[in-house]
């Protein structure tokens, strides 16, 4: 569920509210700190949208409320959507006063930890506001206006629910720059703070905020390699070459190299954003990769605004693992140099000195596991999404066990990369009832190491494991599930395995620090 709540009176009982599904309204008037004070409420739903009114009366006192809100939350996993809406005030004096209270508290926001909050600052017409309903029922808008409130409320309540990008695939030429490099030259493409050059330098910012918050950079460009990182950095882009991975700069068909960034990091083409400005490249693509998504720059001008309003570009819980993720795929690509040299050296395994390491859920790793949950696909035995509140109630119960795990080797920390949640009942029985491992590890005895570490702990009891087969989950888990360990309970729609251990199951040991 979803709350809105605000400083007026809300009007819950008007039909206009009845297009927002699975959401709350708030009917206590000004009611919106002490919800935010609340626990309670705060445990309860899932994401809360502020509607604010200000005026000259109310700005002071209600800005330094918000702020108090944002600081008691900016360390806590909380979704909060502010909408802020100013009246226009008649007495020019008075509107640059709230103007200036409102530019204040953006600048000091701003310092708190920004993937917490997702602000909006929005400019209603002027009809929509009605002194009116403001005396008598303590409502400052016209009825219509919440027929706007609902729109940008539905709005953010699909990035909630949508699933963010991993991989961003950009061409070059007329892309991140204007022009053609190899016929204008270093000096002759377009970038920078000219007139038309600032639009690509813009681009180039909103990249690297993609970037920070843990989207992938890659090129796939029909150029000379050396020149595109030279020209990068020769005429000092906000994007260098170290902000890319796994690009691929030739002179092969594009279609060919994006196919082997998005198979070179195990990912999905469904999970892939493709950007040029050759639609005929990009139909090219679109029909030799399927479900791979697409954004065709055809004005330049236009493209901060296609990023914007792409839901798959934003994310509202940013994780260290976000953070971090290039420098992950980077110790992978490190591992995949080294298996391609040593893949016949029969201590190839022993000698990357892996270890695994287990963690409880905490606040700390908290949106890593929302994120395991809810993204993993190719390894993951249930596929169940679980949401704020029902992940912070299986920590709680005493039932459950749910566990991270962290891989670090001889080329680095690999972060965190899996979860597992066990059932315990009074009876003999143990149930994996979730098991996630990230596609950036595979094939590296880590899923055996797990099951025989709980195999290990729990000997005396049955261990079962269940399986919801399908088509996100249907190439690899079979694989793994022909180990001599695994045994077919039963055939119905969720497969049930029983683990037995053997020396298979305990040979993985030799394997690992």
């Amino acid at each position: 569920m979803h709350l809105v709540t605000s400083n007026f009176n809300n009007l819950y009982n008007n039909s206009s509210w009845k297009v927002l599904k699975n959401v709350n309204i708030d009917k206590q008037y000004n009611n919106f700190y002490l919800n935010l004070n609340n626990k309670f409420t705060l445990n309860k739903y899932q994401t809360f949208h502020v509607l604010i009114y200000l005026d000259i009366k109310n700005t002071k006192k209600t800005l330094a409320l918000l702020e108090e809100i944002i600081k008691k939350n900016c360390n806590k996993n909380k979704i909060i959507f502010f909408y802020i809406f100013k009246f226009n005030e008649i007495n020019s004096k008075n509107n640059r006063y709230v103007d200036n209270k409102i530019l204040n508290f953006q600048k000091k926001i701003s310092s708190y930890k920004k993937n917490l909050f997702f602000k909006i600052f929005l400019k209603l017409k002027k009809n929509f506001f009605d002194s009116r309903n403001k005396k008598h029922i303590k409502f400052p808008f016209d009825i219509f206006a919440i027929k706007n409130f609902c729109k940008n409320i539905n709005h953010n309540l699909k990035i909630f629910f949508s699933k963010p990008f991993k991989l961003i695939i950009l061409d070059c030429d007329n892309t991140l720059w204007g022009g053609i490099l190899d016929e204008e030259k270093i000096k002759g493409i377009t970038y920078g703070n000219t007139k038309k050059g600032i639009f690509y330098k813009n681009f180039q910012k909103k990249l690297l905020e993609l970037k920070n918050k843990g989207f992938i950079l890659s090129v796939s460009s029909k150029n000379n390699e050396h020149n595109v990182w030279n020209a990068m950095r020769s005429r000092k882009m906000i994007l260098q070459k170290k902000d890319f991975f796994n690009s691929k700069i030739n002179w092969n068909e594009k279609y060919i190299n994006i196919k082997k960034i998005i198979s070179e990091l195990s990912l999905r083409p469904a999970d892939t954003l493709f950007i040029d400005d050759n639609f005929l490249e990009i139909l090219k693509v679109k029909r030799l990769i399927r479900n791979i998504s697409y954004i065709h720059i055809d004005n330049i001008k236009n493209i901060e605004e296609k990023i914007e309003n792409n839901l798959r570009l934003k994310k509202l819980l940013i994780s260290e693992e976000d953070k971090k993720k290039i420098e992950h795929y980077k110790i992978r690509n490190n591992f995949k140099n080294f298996e391609s040299k040593n893949k016949n050296n029969p201590n190839f395994f022993k000698s990357l000195k892996q270890k695994i390491q287990f963690y409880k859920c905490n606040k700390s790793n908290f949106n890593r596991a929302l994120q395991l949950f809810n993204k993993t696909n190719q390894f993951n035995f249930s596929l169940r999404r679980l949401n704020q509140q029902e992940l912070k109630k299986i920590i709680k119960d005493r039932k459950f066990e749910i566990k991270l795990f962290g891989l670090k080797d001889k080329f680095g920390d690999h972060g965190i990369i899996g979860v597992y949640v066990l059932k315990k009942d009074k009876s003999n029985n143990v149930e994996i009832l979730d098991f996630n491992v990230s596609c950036r590890v595979f094939s590296r005895f880590i899923e055996n190491y797990v099951i025989f570490i709980i195999s290990s702990k729990y000997k005396n009891k049955n261990i079962l494991i269940k399986y919801n087969k399908t088509n996100l989950n249907n190439k690899i888990i079979p694989i793994f599930l022909k180990k001599s360990f695994f045994k077919l309970k039963n055939k119905e729609k969720n497969l049930t395995y029983k683990i037995i251990p053997n020396d298979e199951l305990y040979a993985v040991k030799k394997f690992f620090n």
